[in-house]
């Protein structure tokens, strides 16, 4: 079997998706006897075992099962038990708090440390009012404003179970190791930097870079520039995602493969110039991924394309080649070893559907044409600047067309102008990214801090134009009934079929499509 990482990493996906979905112990548990049998079966009889791909994804969808009934026994159900009326709860804040949308509430993720003075663990959503708002709801001291990572909040108030009659938004906090929630019903008592880590050494790092952007670029977009560099979207208008989200865009506002990308390219180039790409210059570069991957909290998408990235750099490393889609398995598997959950978590999936149709799909039809391109006579002399806009139009294409089905499940609509919008768009964007980054990095330098400031501010600008241009059009997005999910999954799941197929037979009538589009 050429390829037993992704065969392992997409069928726990899978199956981890519906199990997440369903959310039925029962269901689960049947399951997990089916598969184990499967395996077993697949190991005894030697036709099915000499195959290797049976016993592989027999064993990993067993695997998944187990994996997702210990969570639910080990990790949240034992959580719940701390919920009560009134209980003393101390906890330690693990990321910077921010505040709701009317600024009534200050949200932030905290580690329980102990309930009614007994030991406790897990990971709970804690809700404080930012001001006095409403009659008897207590008045908080000061410095809960300046909330850091590596606090410690004390209070007497009551944890209870995050969205417990809405399925979707408790996979999305249970995606994130979150099931309870708390607030206080009395004084709250704030302890500072009683935790010193590395993680709380990173957050506190974030912050001052949320808050040099904050300062320095104009309020209408500082809040792209946040979720382009570090994924925090808390800061963008209303007006400003929606057309984002409209023109089909929205993915560069969570930080994934696109970003880690531009900054590898834009780092090598600079190397190789200099001719001094050597195996310490790739160990720079695994540990700049990292240091991306922690400044955006260690998201989804960012988990999935950071591992990724360090597989691939591991391979230059040791002068291999890293397999796109085994890499991809491999990732998807550690992202959901560390959390079965992640497989519901919108932005792990977009991602990975996205990455997948690219690699499996994208690249080789893209090749084949521009193959068709070269033999022609009359397109031989196609300048490369066509060709690219080929390839972007045709990576768009098939990154909607795998995604069309979990935009519908997740956001109710899709984007009819995706693939027009990045190819405006992402010429402006790389530039965006860069120069905002550089000058986070370098602000402290006078005349190319100004420059990088205002190269930065055109090209962000550029970005929400094009979007809201785009998202202007009457049908560039059509909402539709989260009924339409399976229909699409379907359509989506023969053309890529239909592709397979084409591309994996070599008699000419089947090529004829491609010949056709060419």
């Amino acid at each position: 079997m050429k390829r037993p990482l992704a065969v392992v990493g997409f069928t726990m996906l899978l199956v981890l998706f519906l199990l997440c979905i369903a959310q039925k112990m029962t269901i689960t548990v049947l399951m997990c006897e089916l598969f184990l049998i499967s395996f077993a079966c697949a190991l005894i009889f030697k036709k099915f075992r000499q195959t290797v791909f049976l016993p592989v994804v027999f064993g990993s969808a067993a695997a998944a099962c187990l994996l997702f009934i210990a969570f639910e026994c080990f990790v949240f159900l034992p959580a719940k038990d701390y919920c009560g009326e009134r209980i003393e709860i101390t906890a330690v804040v693990e990321e910077c708090p921010y505040e709701s949308s009317n600024g009534k509430r200050l949200y932030f993720l905290a580690s329980l440390v102990s309930c009614d003075k007994k030991e406790a663990k897990g990971y709970v959503r804690l809700s404080f009012p930012a001001h006095e708002w409403k009659k008897n709801t207590p008045l908080l001291p000061a410095q809960t404003k300046t909330l850091e990572a590596g606090d410690e909040v004390t209070f007497v108030g009551k944890l209870y179970p995050i969205a417990q009659n809405e399925k979707s938004f408790r996979n999305y906090f249970k995606s994130k190791g979150l099931c309870l929630a708390a607030y206080p019903l009395g004084e709250v008592t704030v302890r500072k930097g009683v935790v010193r880590s590395l993680r709380t050494f990173f957050m506190h790092e974030r912050k001052k870079a949320i808050n040099q952007i904050l300062s320095s670029f104009d309020s209408d977009i500082n809040g792209v520039v946040l979720s382009a560099l570090i994924g925090d979207k808390g800061y963008i208008s209303e007006e400003t995602y929606s057309a984002f989200y409209k023109s089909g865009t929205a993915h560069t506002m969570a930080v994934s493969g696109l970003h880690l990308s531009i900054w590898i390219i834009f780092i090598l180039e600079i190397l190789r110039k200099r001719g001094a790409v050597s195996k310490a210059v790739v160990i720079f570069m695994m540990l700049f991924v990292l240091l991306i991957m922690f400044f955006a909290s260690f998201s989804g998408s960012v988990k999935r394309a950071g591992l990724m990235m360090l597989l691939y750099l591991c391979s230059e490393l040791f002068s291999g080649k890293a397999d796109s889609l085994n890499s991809l398995g491999f990732s998807a598997a550690v992202v959901l070893i560390q959390n079965p959950y992640s497989a519901v978590n919108p932005g792990f999936v977009l991602s990975f559907a996205a990455t997948f149709s690219i690699v499996a799909f994208a690249v080789p039809v893209s090749e084949l044409l521009l193959e068709r391109f070269k033999k022609r006579r009359r397109l031989k002399k196609i300048p490369k600047l066509l060709n690219t806009v080929v390839v972007s139009v045709i990576i768009s294409l098939f990154a909607e067309l795998a995604t069309l089905p979990f935009q519908i499940h997740y956001f109710g609509g899709f984007s009819t102008v995706g693939a027009i919008t990045n190819l405006l768009f992402l010429p402006a964007f790389s530039p965006a990214v860069l120069c905002s980054g550089l000058y986070v990095m370098f602000y402290f330098v006078p005349v190319f801090s100004k420059l990088i400031l205002l190269l930065a501010q055109f090209a962000v600008r550029y970005c929400v134009f094009t979007a809201e241009l785009m998202s202007s059009f009457r049908y560039s997005y059509i909402e539709v009934s989260d009924r339409c999910t399976l229909p699409a999954a379907i359509i989506s799941a023969a053309a890529f079929a239909a592709l397979y197929y084409i591309l994996r037979r070599e008699r000419k009538k089947e090529r004829e499509l491609l010949r056709l589009l060419a």
